[in-house]
């Protein structure tokens, strides 16, 4: 008897559109996990976002469970700038 093949099964990936309000530089996507922005980790950015330190957006289709997450970069460097030490 013959070893049969494994059943593969295919997803149909959606690509999600960007508005064009947030294409450029303003708008950064929130990094893959194990990976960072500006080195910072998807964890803490969250954790900043939540706190209202730096804005975000979650953009999904209708229904849709799983989106995109935007971060607003203005708003992060103005909070990295806001941890340097003042100097007299």
């Amino acid at each position: 008897m013959q070893p049969s093949a494994p059943m593969l099964s295919i997803r149909a990936m959606r690509k999600v559109e960007l508005p064009p309000h947030f294409q450029g530089d303003l708008w950064g996507r929130m990094p893959k996990p194990k990976e960072r922005l500006q080195g910072l980790s998807r964890t803490t950015l969250l954790e900043l976002s939540d706190a209202g330190l730096i804005h975000s957006v979650a953009i999904r289709k209708p229904g849709a469970v799983k989106g995109i997450r935007l971060i607003y970069l203005p708003s992060l460097f103005a909070y990295l700038e806001s941890l340097k030490p003042q100097v007299k």
